[in-house]
């Protein structure tokens, strides 16, 4: 039941090259639905993905993976997958009293890109919890810049980055990074929780905005690209899109 979600995000289209989608996961509402349902579709279409995490781990991805009918560590064994676990790395670091540089990092995150395209022309990449780089006190500039880094290589690449950004609020630094990479993004989606509270019938609500489609070619004259409005309804195995009012 991820169809909706590719369709939304315009995944479904052949010309999806350099494209940078920032998901934004506002007052903590999770995203990672939209995680599983790229990498299914990608997986699917044998696109080859490199993961970088701070957030979820190689498990997690995994059993979700097991529901949505996709075995990711089968993937990363046949090498369509490769897991950078950069959250552990950094723990790892830290208990020697040792400290990973951002060179570093990104070196790492390239020479694995590079790795796979000697096997696959298109290696696309999904940077889940970029936030969190905030409270390995990294700074605001150096995770800008790392950010602008991997935009840079998966243009190079002709891939697809997706962004994961969790928002605390307005006035925190989380905020401030997810708008400096949303102005760099193609599409920016915003994830969070009914204001009214729980609900049997939906999860939450799904903001998309279209920052990059003001330089295609069939949009350059528009003034105002409205966004589109989903609620969202997460399932066992899925998730479904839903119209405004429907429910």
């Amino acid at each position: 039941m991820a169809t909706d979600v590719i369709s939304a995000l315009e995944l479904d289209k052949e010309n999806i090259q350099s494209r940078v989608i920032v998901v934004k996961e506002i007052n903590n509402c999770s995203s990672s639905f939209i995680t599983s349902s790229v990498l299914g579709h990608l997986i699917k279409k044998k696109s080859a993905v490199l993961i970088i995490s701070t957030h979820n781990s190689i498990k997690h991805y995994q059993n979700v993976g097991l529901k949505m009918n996709y075995n990711l560590n089968r993937c990363i064994d046949d090498g369509l997958v490769q897991f950078y676990n950069l959250g552990e790395e950094y723990v790892d670091k830290m208990l020697e009293n040792d400290h990973i540089s951002l060179e570093h990092i990104y070196q790492n995150i390239k020479d694995k890109a590079e790795c796979m395209r000697n096997k696959y022309n298109v290696v696309n990449i999904i940077f889940d919890g970029v936030s969190h780089l905030l409270d390995m006190h990294y700074n605001l500039k150096e995770v800008n810049l790392i950010c602008s880094k991997v935009i840079e290589l998966i243009r190079e690449y002709n891939s697809l980055l997706i962004c994961h950004c969790n928002v605390a609020n307005d006035h925190d630094l989380t905020h401030v990074l997810a708008n400096f990479l949303s102005h760099k993004a193609f599409m920016v989606v915003e994830v969070e929780n009914l204001a009214s509270g729980w609900s049997s019938d939906v999860s939450g609500h799904m903001t998309i905005k279209y920052p990059g489609k003001k330089f295609d070619k069939e949009h350059m004259y528009s003034l105002d690209i409205k966004p589109a409005q989903y609620l969202f309804k997460l399932f066992d195995r899925g998730v479904k899109l839903l119209a405004p009012g429907t429910v």
